[in-house]
């Protein structure tokens, strides 16, 4: 039996409407992959600055939550209520609520990101209190000993002012700046200051080029033989030019 008009009718009208639903999911599927899609890079970067935040915090590293972040925090919680009631992407665009949920997520990224360099930056002063290289340069006399301590000290720091021109990218980078000043401080405690004013006046020379006859004192003598340095000086004569 053949199906009556009416009820072919219906079926076509369903079908329309079905049609037109799926039409209108299409359309509505694409307006929120435009909004995913708009969201996507500042979020990404967003979310690598809170994972370098956490990298200090959970190293003991004080690194504080700018006030950007909260704000953005909140913005998006009200917004996702809202479209948690009403799952349109109109609601998400709806007034300039979406323009500003993105500039507060850039805005938050980039005070994140910036509170991270300026944390780790600051823990290089707490990790080691120690002198630059050149100022211990200035204050200790280059005795043999001296010499070779001044020489580790200066490597290690130089390694350890490398680890703070870049955020560190894990646990075991914080670990290695750490172990570094702990060196640093260790390497310290073997220079000596305590010699004559006329030895470091004499050693001072010696490392800028060369001493002259009149500073080797009898003080210096003496101190040279009770550290067991005279083998390691000798005499030579001067050029015309001045230079040895």
């Amino acid at each position: 039996m053949s199906t009556s008009l009416p009820a072919r009718t219906k079926t076509l009208r369903d079908r329309l409407i079905t049609l037109d639903q799926l039409g209108s999911n299409v359309e509505e599927t694409g307006l929120l992959e435009d909004l995913r899609s708009d969201l996507a890079a500042p979020a990404a970067e967003l979310s690598r600055a809170l994972d370098q935040r956490t990298l200090l915090v959970d190293a003991g590293i004080a690194a504080a939550a700018p006030p950007s972040l909260d704000a953005a925090r909140k913005r998006a919680s009200a917004l996702l209520e809202k479209f948690m009631a009403e799952t349109k992407a109109a609601t998400l665009k709806k007034g300039v609520s979406w323009a500003n949920l993105v500039r507060d997520i850039k805005a938050a990224s980039s005070d994140v990101a910036a509170m991270v360099t300026k944390s780790w930056k600051a823990y290089r002063q707490e990790a080691f209190t120690g002198e630059a290289p050149g100022v211990v340069k200035g204050r200790i006399a280059f005795t043999p000993a001296n010499g070779e301590a001044f020489k580790r000290y200066e490597q290690l720091h130089q390694a350890f002012r490398l680890e703070f021109e870049r955020l560190p990218a894990d646990g075991a980078a914080i670990e290695r700046a750490r172990s570094l000043a702990a060196e640093l401080t260790e390497t310290a405690k073997a220079f000596d200051y305590a010699v004559p004013t006329d030895v470091k006046r004499f050693l001072e020379a010696v490392q800028s080029g060369g001493a002259t006859l009149d500073l080797l004192t009898d003080t210096v003598k003496t101190w040279l033989t009770e550290n067991h340095a005279v083998a390691s000086y000798r005499i030579l004569p001067r050029g015309s030019d001045g230079g040895r």
